[in-house]
């Protein structure tokens, strides 16, 4: 327990209740999909995007069943990290999976930062012009949601709740009319691109999902894990799916050629044009504002609990597990997150290019957490019976479908993403190197390491019955 009580002035609080974790995973994941991908996924497979939202919407579910079963089992910051490395009771697979995901991160919060500054023209087209003017906007909203999660997860909570309220109304004002406006004629020919356009469509959908487990990822801060976790990676998960599929439908039945929304960076006010006045169009675009705003917060929370976790356990440097004495955040974490997303935000070629390297990346990681649950359901009964949510039946089928699902949506994404995946890795195996080298050197009694969780303070952990006491 010494290890643990050593700690303590770095562990973090449990601020986020059940609304700020259930709209952690919505509002947090509704900017990918609704506002940036839901268009450009139907390149190859035209209308028929509607069964591959479906098709995605399985896997992820499975996902984030698999994440709420190991998220009551070990409630500590950046989810993943803690599952994997406490599951097979060794930091580096937890660090490779972690440090691969961390780049998804980055990358993905400059995807929406893009996604954002492409909404934000539509209201100022002459000031924001071209792929700089976007960038520079996108650069803005970062460094506004870096300030608000400085302060710690309260603010970021407050603000994850207010946006989604404005966010769902937004949306409204395009599905619930536009239900009516559907022309079935529009949805034909349905698949375009064949099986192999059907398939291709999948991977670069299934970012639209990526928000799903960042709740796991803060599990040191949300309140009462065993009962608030699985409730909003599941439930929010099953909401989105129908969310997507019913926006899908209205989008691509009210617009006459696919390829408009294809080609579009705002697919959904490209939409709304179709059939919504001026004024509709504009608060459509301020919804996808909220969206990418929204997501970029979320996704930037969860990213800084990842460098943190490492540092916690002794393979990174200490500053990253350092929390400010004022608002209680890992404020060194967050500046090289916000650092690097800006630098991405100048540098990437294309959105595309970006939600490819960022979907790979998640990928990984959701393959990683579905076999250890696997692993630990064949191998761990010491930890199996710790977990607060149990579904008897059909925990083996989501990690079946969580694993078989994420491996062959990694057959379609890695193209384009091993010249930077594989460089980042090897990268990760040297600093993992060094810090594992040091530990020997000093002595480093990693098991003791290992029975804490990271950003969970010992009171609230016993390492030796693995139970968790934190607020309802």
């Amino acid at each position: 327990m010494a290890q643990s009580s050593e700690k303590d002035d770095r562990s973090l609080a449990r601020d986020i209740g059940p609304y700020g974790a259930m709209s952690t995973v919505i509002g947090g994941t509704l900017g990918a999909g609704l506002f940036v991908t839901l268009g450009t996924a139907s390149s190859t497979t035209g209308p028929s995007v509607i069964l591959v939202v479906l098709l995605a919407g399985v896997v992820a579910t499975a996902v984030a069943i698999n994440y709420s079963w190991m998220s009551t089992i070990f409630p500590a910051a950046a989810g993943s990290y803690s599952y994997v490395s406490r599951t097979f009771n060794s930091r580096l697979p937890g660090f490779i999976v972690t440090w691969s995901k961390w780049l998804g991160y980055m990358a993905a919060d400059a995807s929406l930062a893009i996604g954002f500054g492409s909404y934000l023209q539509v209201f100022f087209p002459d000031l924001i012009a071209g792929r700089t003017g976007i960038a520079l906007a996108g650069f803005g909203v970062l460094t506004v949601l870096f300030l608000i999660n400085l302060v710690g997860t309260r603010g970021y909570s407050i603000a994850q709740s207010a946006i989604l309220g404005v966010l769902v109304l937004a949306i409204l004002v395009l599905v619930l009319p536009g239900s009516l406006s559907i022309d079935t004629a529009n949805y034909r020919p349905f698949f375009t691109g064949g099986s192999s356009g059907f398939l291709a469509a999948a991977a670069p959908l299934f970012y639209a999902y990526i928000g799903i487990a960042v709740a796991g990822q803060m599990g040191a801060e949300v309140k009462n894990p065993g009962r608030n976790l699985p409730l909003a990676m599941i439930g929010g998960t099953i909401i989105l799916t129908l969310l997507y599929m019913w926006t899908a439908a209205v989008i691509y039945g009210v617009v006459g050629d696919y390829t408009v929304l294809a080609n579009s960076a705002r697919p959904l006010a490209t939409a709304a044009e179709t059939f919504l006045g001026t004024d509709a169009t504009a608060i459509v675009a301020f919804g996808g504002l909220l969206a990418t705003a929204s997501s970029v917060n979320a996704v930037m929370a969860a990213a800084i609990k990842m460098p943190y976790s490492w540092s916690w356990d002794e393979i990174f440097p200490q500053r990253f597990s350092m929390v400010s004495e004022r608002f209680g955040s890992p404020h060194w974490s967050l500046l090289t997150l916000y650092v690097v997303s800006s630098a991405l935000t100048f540098y990437a070629s294309g959105l595309n290019q970006v939600i490819v390297i960022a979907t790979f990346s998640y990928l990984i990681a959701y393959f990683a957490v579905s076999v250890s649950l696997l692993y630990a359901q064949y191998a761990r009964p010491d930890i199996v019976e710790q977990a607060d949510f149990n579904p008897r039946v059909g925990l083996l089928v989501s990690g079946l479908v969580g694993a078989i699902g994420a491996f062959v949506l990694l057959i379609q994404a890695y193209q384009g993403t091993l010249t930077v995946y594989v460089p980042w890795v090897i990268i990760g195996f040297i600093v993992f190197g060094i810090y594992w080298y040091r530990g020997q050197q000093s002595g480093t009694d990693v098991e003791s390491i290992l029975d804490t969780l990271p950003g969970v303070p010992s009171a609230e952990y016993d390492p030796d019955i693995q139970e968790i006491t934190a607020d309802d």
